[in-house]
């Protein structure tokens, strides 16, 4: 199986754009946030509906790795297999063409 190029190089830039956010939005969130609790209740729902949907972004993130890391080790283990087949073949060949130098 060849190395997914194609799907890697599609999805690199929507990795590193939703990363990019993610880290914007903690920057922000870090700045504008105090270390006291609010007490209005509307702000603390709105900052728990924002915790939830940072959240959500960043399961979906581990989830697309998740199916990155996949299909390469899925790559990796042909290659591997390739390698060795091609090795063997290798040495085979190597062996009969020795074989037939020294025959003559």
């Amino acid at each position: 199986m060849p190395v997914p190029w194609k799907q890697i190089i599609t999805w690199a830039p929507q990795l590193i754009t939703l990363s990019r956010e993610l880290l914007a939005r903690s920057r922000a969130t870090k700045a504008g946030a105090s270390l006291a609790p609010s007490p209005d209740p509307a702000d603390m729902a709105t900052r728990v509906a924002a915790l939830e949907e940072n959240e959500r972004r960043q399961a979906e993130l581990v989830d697309r790795m998740a199916e990155q890391i996949a299909q390469l080790s899925g790559a990796v283990t042909a290659l591997h297999r390739r390698q060795r087949w091609l090795i063997g073949a290798i040495v085979l060949l190597a062996g009969a063409l020795l074989w037939l130098l020294l025959r003559h």
